[in-house]
């Protein structure tokens, strides 16, 4: 994906907080109904995830006007609304044959305990979202590095660049990456 998509994202995020116009919500969707299927579908059928992403996404347009974009990704905001209807979905399914407790569910996966998928799809956002903010060659050097687990010789190789020149690139990825991920997870000052 080019630095365009990255400022698209943003772009995306800044929209979605001030402009009320379905265009903007069909954005979100494209890009992010996917990523709330996927979570939705590791939680139950493929039929119910497809309405737990429709309620999800009716309930990211109603409560549009709470999103912040200094309080984090957009991507993570739809994520926890849709752990929160994935909560609701359970909640009313199974009323009658309840194995446990609806409420206690959704104060656990509030609190992320639980569901320790949707706080890594929600850290996985925060990376995607930086690494689309990268430029390349450095987004597929750290891809090379981190996920394909290559040395930075076999990667100097790959891309036909000096080892050293590689070896700069991921160092100022990842430096860059790590203070993206320090702002995000600092503790609140008091």
């Amino acid at each position: 994906m080019s630095n365009e998509g990255a400022i698209d994202v943003e772009r995306l995020a800044l929209a979605f907080a001030s402009d009320a116009s379905p265009e903007v919500l069909r954005q979100a969707y494209e890009r992010w109904g996917g990523m709330v299927y996927a979570i939705a579908c590791r939680a139950m059928a493929p039929h119910d995830a497809e309405d737990v992403v429709q309620q999800t996404f009716v309930s990211v347009w109603r409560s549009r006007e709470s999103y912040d974009p200094a309080s984090g990704p957009l991507g993570a905001w739809i994520v926890a609304i849709a752990r929160r209807r994935i909560a609701d979905h359970y909640r009313t399914r199974y009323a009658d044959e309840q194995a446990f407790d609806p409420q206690d569910l959704a104060v656990r996966l509030d609190r992320g305990e639980g569901d320790p998928v949707s706080d890594a799809v929600a850290d996985a956002l925060t990376v995607q979202e930086e690494l689309e903010r990268i430029g390349e060659p450095q987004r597929t050097i750290v891809r090379l590095a981190v996920i394909e687990d290559r040395s930075t010789a076999a990667i100097a190789e790959a891309l036909d660049m000096p080892v050293g020149t590689v070896k700069s690139h991921l160092s100022r990825a990842l430096r860059r990456l790590r203070e993206r991920w320090e702002d995000t997870h600092a503790a609140p000052v008091d």
